[in-house]
């Protein structure tokens, strides 16, 4: 796990992530890339917890994903499952503020470059389900996507920018965007008709003529 950790992470974070991986004791997953989430927490049959978070992340987007479900781990800690109709909500005060006790040691400019640090501060002052409800720190972490000119080519958009009914790609399949519903869009899938959620700021293919 260790070479996970240094392959996907800032170098400064390193340590205290593995640290929090030892501590909570969950499963890492490393994924393929999703449409509809950047990382998730699971509690596995037998009460093993597993973390996932999407293989394609910048590190500074690898590191707020991968602490926004540590701190689904530690509420898990305290207070063990949720059930229906509990007033412990998913992302509600103890899941917020785990985040930001988890959150407060990387708060640093040897972590994340100042133009990310802002923002994020910003954000974790009222931290939502996703980093994408707050758009000036999701555009600042954008800014490290890829360090190749070729890996950010120019037919490439925000679905959020696409008006309604344009068409799309994403992961090799093709989508006629639809109407936005908070953080994401309904889209359906060409050759199915199915609608998927999309989220509004992901990066998808446009062929512009």
């Amino acid at each position: 796990m260790t070479n996970a950790f240094l392959t996907h992470l800032p170098s400064k974070a390193v340590d205290y992530c593995q640290h929090l991986w030892q501590y909570y004791g969950f499963q890492l997953h490393i994924a393929k890339p999703r449409r509809t989430r950047l990382g998730d927490f699971r509690v596995l049959p037998n009460r093993q917890t597993k973390i996932t978070v999407n293989a394609n992340l910048n590190p500074y987007a690898f590191l707020i994903t991968y602490i926004h479900e540590v701190a689904h781990a530690d509420v898990y800690a305290q207070y063990g499952m949720q059930r229906k109709n509990s007033p412990l909500k998913p992302h509600g005060k103890a899941w917020q503020l785990a985040f930001q006790r988890l959150m407060q040691p990387l708060l640093t400019e040897t972590v994340f470059p100042a133009i990310i640090l802002t923002p994020l501060r910003q954000y974790l002052n009222r931290p939502a389900a996703t980093t994408y409800a707050c758009p000036g720190l999701m555009l600042s972490i954008r800014q490290f996507d890829g360090d190749k000119p070729e890996e950010q080519p120019a037919n490439k958009r925000l679905l959020r920018d696409l008006p309604e009914g344009s068409i799309f790609k994403l992961s090799q399949k093709m989508y006629v965007r639809g109407t936005l519903r908070r953080t994401r869009i309904v889209c359906k899938e060409s050759v199915t008709g199915r609608s998927y959620a999309i989220l509004a700021h992901a990066l998808v293919d446009v062929n512009e003529q």
